[in-house]
């Protein structure tokens, strides 16, 4: 357990348990407790006095005398529920679960979509744990922490992880999950990025640090992780317009700056498809999508941007099982979401094995990377004139293919890299355009034999080098198109993936939101004021797609 005020675990406190931790530590701190830990406040205090004996009050939650009450359903305190027979344990995995440092994300869901794709990675990994599944060790191992936050107490009053993962009534949530606190009537922000953005705004106000004072991530799992992901869509106003700030703050106010290299931090969106609802025909979509995109280029190192349209046109290829999924997800996004958990469980998977020691009963082995080695820095790659002040984030075009076959040759592992770049790209864009890419091989031993020698001997590069994929050759300037391959042979498959992420390509619906845009931005109405004042971030973003604009 950790103290949600000075985050300090148990181990390190010189009390024996939270409410006498409370009483000596943090006496003169009463607004925190108050906020944080409103329950026991109301017992420990009255009139700015302490009304327990600390020593009688640690004997009434010794768990000899009783069931000792968690801070946090759900956490690793509670008792295993009724329907989850024989999880897997710590001894079973030889895995430190508990010990959150150098995990590979900390995972934050914000906004409705946000929160809806949490909960499908959370049911993921729930479904495998029911099933015994060695893959569980994935999620286990490649966890740090993970959180949602919203606007829209009814959204969040209907997720798995309000409502399984940690039991929250509503008055839980208004304090650990609850965006702009006090600051507006609990519900949507409207499709205004612009209110999105200020109610983010105000939880840091005259020095507040909600990470300290209410929300339920604690700072520092945030610091253990390898990287922080942030999981939104841009079309509406709390996901685009809340998630920039939420970013840059956890830079400023959380993270370690004493570190040479700081935290990488991603972002997994959800952009505006040219079809349905949120669509192309919708202008405010298309507007927000680019002022979503471009604040958040300018506060993260990478984006990766899905596309509902391909979601569902990958979707018959790539569908984990996710039991319970379409309870907690609207129906149509039950079945977008399955694809985009496939992938982010493959980018998890790919440092997982780090965790594993030589005697755990799951042997996932081969090449792993860490999530830095998934991206190329813009300023890499960019000439030299880039404003330092506008660094914009890579932008990672994402694939996901399948291979069914019992083998693996040079013909079929082709048929793969296209059914990965062209039926299976997660998003629209243009692979002969790309600057490089990052890719991961994965599978049964049985299987990985073949595909290690032609990861080894350079045919799987050479392939995606190709003139019919990413067609290496063929780029204007000096700089080179970096490729790389990497491998793991993962147990509980019976077919061969092809994993990637591609670095600023054209994507055509992207320029045509660019384009959208910047015909709003020379109006005189406030949608173009407010561009206007977030042009100078648009600009480096959408200037760096496409292989032309490479030195």
């Amino acid at each position: 357990m950790r103290c949600k005020i000075c985050s300090l675990p148990d181990s390190q406190w010189e009390d024996d348990d939270l409410d006498d931790h409370l009483l000596t530590a943090h006496r003169d701190e009463q607004p925190a407790i108050r906020a944080v830990y409103t329950d026991r406040y109301d017992r420990l205090f009255e009139d700015g006095d302490p009304i327990v004996d600390p020593e009688a009050e640690a004997d009434a939650d010794d768990p000899s005398d009783g069931e000792r009450r968690a801070d946090i359903p759900g956490t690793s305190s509670d008792p295993p529920a009724e329907d989850d027979p024989d999880p897997p344990t710590d001894a079973e995995f030889d895995v430190d679960f508990e010990d959150s440092y150098g995990k590979k994300w900390f995972m934050i869901g914000v906004g409705g979509a946000g929160n809806n794709i949490l909960d499908a990675v959370l049911l993921r990994r729930d479904t495998l744990r029911r099933n015994n599944e060695n893959r569980a060790l994935i999620w286990e191992g490649g966890l740090a922490g993970y959180g949602i936050l919203n606007t829209n107490i009814a959204e969040l009053e209907q997720t798995y992880y309000a409502q399984e993962e940690r039991g929250y009534s509503r008055q839980q949530l208004m304090m650990n999950a609850i965006i702009g606190q006090g600051a507006h009537g609990y519900q949507g922000m409207g499709r205004r990025w612009d209110h999105g953005k200020k109610v983010m705004e105000r939880d840091f106000e005259d020095g507040r640090n909600p990470f300290r004072e209410r929300w339920d991530m604690d700072p520092q799992t945030l610091q253990d992780a390898q990287a922080i992901m942030f999981i939104h869509s841009v079309t509406k106003g709390t996901g685009c317009g809340s998630t920039p700030v939420l970013a840059q703050k956890i830079r400023e106010e959380v993270l370690n700056d004493d570190y040479v290299i700081s935290k990488a931090l991603l972002s997994s969106v959800v952009i505006p498809s040219e079809g349905g609802n949120d669509g192309m025909s919708g202008g405010k979509a298309r507007v927000n999508g680019v002022v979503g995109l471009a604040r958040m280029s300018a506060a993260v190192d990478a984006i990766v941007p899905f596309d509902n349209e391909r979601l569902e046109a990958a979707g018959a290829d790539i569908t984990p099982r996710i039991d319970g999924l379409q309870e907690y997800n609207p129906p149509h996004y039950a079945d977008l979401n399955r694809p985009l958990v496939a992938f982010l469980e493959a980018f998890t998977m790919s440092s997982t094995p780090q965790f594993v020691k030589q005697d755990a009963s799951m042997s996932i082995h081969g090449d792993v990377f860490d999530v830095a080695d998934s991206f190329r820095p813009v300023e890499d790659k960019y000439p030299l004139d880039l404003d330092a002040d506008h660094r914009p984030a890579v932008i990672l075009a994402p694939v996901l293919g399948r291979a069914r076959g019992e083998t693996i040759n040079r013909s079929q592992l082709e048929t793969l890299v296209s059914n990965a770049l062209y039926q299976n790209r997660l998003a629209k864009f243009d692979p002969e355009t790309a600057w490089g890419g990052t890719f991961l091989l994965y599978g049964p031993e049985r299987k990985m034999e073949e595909v290690s020698r032609l990861v080894s001997d350079g045919v799987a590069r050479d392939i995606l080098a190709s003139e019919d994929f990413l067609d290496a050759a063929n780029q204007p300037g000096t700089e080179s198109i970096d490729i790389h391959v990497e491998q793991l042979v993962t147990p509980d498959l019976d077919d061969v993936y092809l994993w990637g992420t591609l670095w600023n390509p054209r994507m055509p619906s992207l320029e045509r939101m660019y384009d959208h845009a910047k015909n709003i931005k020379e109006g005189n109405s406030q949608q173009a004021e407010n561009l206007r004042a977030v042009w100078q971030d648009v600009e480096p973003l959408f200037s760096c797609l496409g292989r032309e604009n490479m030195a």
